[in-house]
């Protein structure tokens, strides 16, 4: 049996509809009824009843849907097991991340992972939460790392890292050389925020209406690089993560003459997960990834 029919029976099973699946899988309907046709006929039984008012399983099908996902899994572990063993002899693991541990965490420790581990081949995609969980629930990626709470029955997650918000000021603020600013003195501040979205609407918003801040928002820019040069040229205040401004240190010698980071009371953070699947056993490479991220966050200065 392909696994290829596994992947679109199981489609169609979540679907429940035809239709739908084959536009979503890119592929004609014909076509895929067609490959169906080849399950059924391969296992000797129908696996789908189908009327007018739509499809469901037979009997067949629902034991086929209930063991599909961990065949699925465990060929998927196989493959691996074997590509790492190859002529080669290279280990190869793909993850997706969220964006600021990818832009900020990332470049500080990969090139020790790299140097240490030379005979593991790397693929990182960086997305928002959602999207790397779809990711690997889906098998495109055999881990993540997220923002919590994901809270999702086939998910482990791993507490990783807390990452830490400040405040980002010019050298020209009143503010600069404070050593912590109440969030309520952001009232009528002219703000620079990375985003509106759901970290705005989940994470800043309701503290912002609990301590009756309005602040003036006066641009939103989707990349602390730029938020950073935006408030060098003195057009507002940030709240910015912690790493970013100790990766700029490292990068920038004259940062910290032009600009400050500031503590915030009350504190905002927010947790960093490592997720993987519960039917999933990590390969060698993505347990050597795991076990060198964790003992560097625990090593560095980043807590």
């Amino acid at each position: 049996m392909q696994t290829q029919l596994l992947h679109y029976f199981l489609h169609i099973a979540r679907v429940g509809n035809f239709t739908k699946a084959a536009q979503e899988l890119h592929i004609a309907q014909p076509a895929l009824s067609k490959q169906i046709a080849r399950l059924e006929n391969e296992l000797g039984t129908e696996l789908f009843v189908r009327s007018s008012r739509g499809i469901r399983l037979t009997e067949a099908g629902k034991i086929l849907l209930f063991h599909s996902e961990r065949m699925l899994a465990d060929w998927e572990k196989v493959t691996n097991t074997i590509k790492e063993l190859g002529l080669s002899g290279r280990g190869y693991v793909k993850l997706g991340m969220y964006p600021t541990f990818v832009w900020y965490m990332l470049p500080q420790f990969l090139p020790g992972f790299v140097k240490a581990n030379e005979s593991i081949d790397l693929e990182i995609e960086h997305g928002l939460s959602e999207v790397v969980l779809d990711w690997v629930l889906g098998h495109h990626m055999e881990a993540g790392i997220v923002i919590a709470p994901i809270a999702h029955p086939q998910i482990k997650e791993y507490p990783l890292h807390m990452e830490k918000f400040v405040l980002l000021v010019p050298r020209s603020h009143p503010w600069y050389g404070r050593d912590l600013v109440h969030l309520s003195e952001l009232h009528q501040q002219p703000l620079i925020l990375s985003t509106l979205n759901r970290w705005y609407e989940h994470f800043i918003l309701p503290v912002f209406k609990q301590l009756d801040i309005q602040p003036q928002i006066r641009l939103v820019v989707h990349q602390y690089d730029v938020i950073k040069e935006l408030v060098r040229s003195e057009l507002g205040v940030s709240l910015i993560p912690l790493n970013a401004y100790q990766l700029w240190q490292k990068t920038e010698k004259d940062i910290d003459q032009q600009l400050a980071v500031i503590p915030i009371d009350p504190p905002l953070q927010r947790q960093l997960l490592w997720i993987e699947r519960h039917d999933k056993t990590r390969s060698a490479a993505c347990s050597a990834f795991f076990d060198y991220v964790c003992e560097y966050v625990k090593s560095s200065d980043f807590l």
